[in-house]
């Protein structure tokens, strides 16, 4: 176990054999380190409990995209965003039904992130840096083009002998979101390395890293200035409850015995998501899973700790889902987060052989999860086909499917991938005939494949809109959601505290991250960062939610 920060005297913070701070923050991700550091940056002692011995989370992982509206990177380069905006922007894309139950919680989270941005910049070394992914939803009220925020590099020797305590991801993050685009690091992986290879040994020699690691390393650092505690390889098991019914602590189990820890002012549950028990994932999320990317320590342990106390769920068939290649990671397969269907020599059928959507629609992925009157899922089980030229023409696939034999499937004929798939074979052969003709004739009459949205539109310039499948020999792979992330949890209202099944509040216990029941579900209001940026800011309101209840 590695307690890392300022220690003081072990008798300051015995009491009742366990050790007491004025925060208890369970989880090492972006939204555990921001509320981390919100509580420490306004002079309270911090504890931070992590189950394994690498610190991150699934942030640690991830691309690091950051959507935060209103930003002050996008003031600075002369664009006008306002939070009004932004909560109109979201009620607009919105699940239908959610604005009833959500409302509230977009409002505060819209109006908070711009001041959560401010405190982190000036309180840690993490830097951000301003790019053009837009909104998807360019024909909703209110969306911008001004949002999303790429991590800057930083190194990781800032953190001294904690730099390799850093959970590694299962992508290259040596360079930044700007640098990785121009590489075309998905389409000429070899050329962009070449091309950034100074850049790369630069960051090599210096140990800097941008994404994901560069965020935690970031805010990590910011924490340990400020003098945050963190348990490592420290198991949350058990929350702790007053005489009065407060949450006060919390027990963790380590090293074959188990630890009691108090907090005087509050306890923030930011453990992750629950993607990795299958008990939890067969019970509320209603598919099939292919492949999980973050790690594997997302048991769902925080879940469980909540409903022990009467915790009520929300979203639990939620996810930020998407479609995966396979890769091993720390001796399992996982998935390896980016994005592989959408291609103009590809289709998406469904059980039957036949198209259902346009495969250029924004967050198609969701639609793995359509169902029908009786509940069940409608499409599955849905297939992607195209032929060979798409697979030597994407590296992602051609590489990546070595890792799990038989994910790609490959046959000399539509009758063999037919068999292969279980699909009717008649069907698969019209409906490719299909999709043929309107690639030959350039506009797609059953769903409008690049022209209905701006995001397709866009889409469709940057990748070609349609090519004819024709050439042997064919290809599957199965399309069903892989989860960078489970995004249901634990019911929180807009002050970041866990809610019981009647609305009461379970006093000293607030959520955020992917153990809360996320305000923003899976057809997300932005291409990508709407985890990591509204997750922080919700942390950064737990945090301060706490602090306006203990003031000194």
């Amino acid at each position: 176990m590695d307690r890392i920060g300022k220690v003081p005297d072990v008798e300051q913070y015995v009491v009742d054999d366990g050790y007491i701070t004025d925060f208890i923050v369970v989880g090492s991700g972006a939204a555990a380190l921001t509320a981390a550091l919100t509580a420490a940056a306004n002079g309270r002692t911090v504890r931070i409990i992590e189950k394994t011995a690498k610190i991150g989370g699934t942030s640690a992982m991830s691309g690091g995209m950051t959507w935060l509206p209103a930003n002050h990177y996008a003031q600075a380069a002369g664009f006008f965003d306002t939070p009004a905006e932004a909560l109109q922007y979201i009620r607009e894309t919105a699940p239908a039904g959610w604005r009833e139950t959500e409302d509230a919680l977009w409002k505060t989270q819209v109006e908070n992130g711009p001041a959560m941005l401010k405190l982190v910049e000036t309180h840690s070394p993490v830097r951000f840096k301003l790019t053009g992914v837009p909104d998807p939803f360019q024909e909703a009220e209110g969306a911008k083009s001004s949002r999303i925020l790429s991590v800057e590099p930083i190194s990781r020797r800032i953190l001294g002998p904690f730099r390799k305590k850093i959970r590694r991801s299962t992508i290259p993050q040596r360079l930044t979101y700007h640098e990785t685009v121009a590489a075309k690091l998905d389409r000429q992986p070899i050329r962009g390395t070449l091309k950034f290879a100074p850049t790369i040994i630069g960051r090599w020699l210096t140990d800097s890293v941008t994404q994901g690691n560069g965020l935690i390393v970031g805010l990590l650092k910011g924490c340990l200035s400020l003098g945050c505690l963190i348990e490592l390889e420290s198991r949350a098991v058990e929350f702790t409850v007053s005489e009065e019914g407060v949450v006060d602590g919390v027990k963790v189990e380590r090293g074959g015995s188990q630890v009691k820890f108090k907090a005087r002012n509050g306890v923030i549950l930011a453990s992750g998501g629950f993607e990795w028990d299958p008990d939890m994932l067969r019970k509320y999320f209603p598919s099939e899973v292919d492949f999980k990317s973050g790690p594997s320590s997302n048991e769902g342990d925080g879940h469980k700790m909540a409903q022990a106390l009467g915790a009520a769920f929300a979203h639990m068939d939620e996810g930020n889902i998407v479609i995966q290649p396979p890769i091993e990671y720390e001796g399992e397969l996982h998935g390896l987060p980016l994005r592989i269907h959408a291609e103009p020599d590809a289709i998406i059928v469904d059980h039957s052989a036949k198209r259902f959507a346009s495969e250029y629609e924004y967050w198609i992925y969701a639609r793995t999860m359509d169902r029908g009157e009786d509940g069940q899922l409608i499409h599955q089980p849905a297939w992607v086909i195209s032929h060979w030229p798409m697979v030597k023409r994407t590296p992602l696939i051609w590489w990546y499917r070595r890792y799990k034999p038989g994910w790609l499937l490959k046959a000399s004929s539509l009758d063999e991938l037919a068999a292969l798939t279980k699909l009717p074979a008649e069907n698969l052969k019209s409906t490719i005939q299909r999709f043929n003709v309107f690639a030959r004739e350039g506009k797609d009459l059953d769903f409008a494949r690049g022209t209905s949205s701006f995001y397709e539109k866009k889409l469709a310039a940057s990748l070609g809109l349609m090519k004819e499948i024709n050439r042997a020999p064919f290809v599957a792979y199965r399309f069903r959601p892989s989860l960078l992330g489970t995004k249901g949890g634990v019911r929180t209202n807009e002050l970041g505290q866990a809610l019981r099944s009647d609305g009461s509040v379970i006093v000293g216990l607030y959520c955020a991250g992917n153990v809360m029941a996320s305000p923003i579900g899976a057809r997300a209001p932005s291409q990508v960062g709407t985890t990591i940026g509204p997750y922080m800011t919700w942390g950064y309101i737990c945090a301060q939610s706490i602090l306006r209840d203990n003031r000194r």
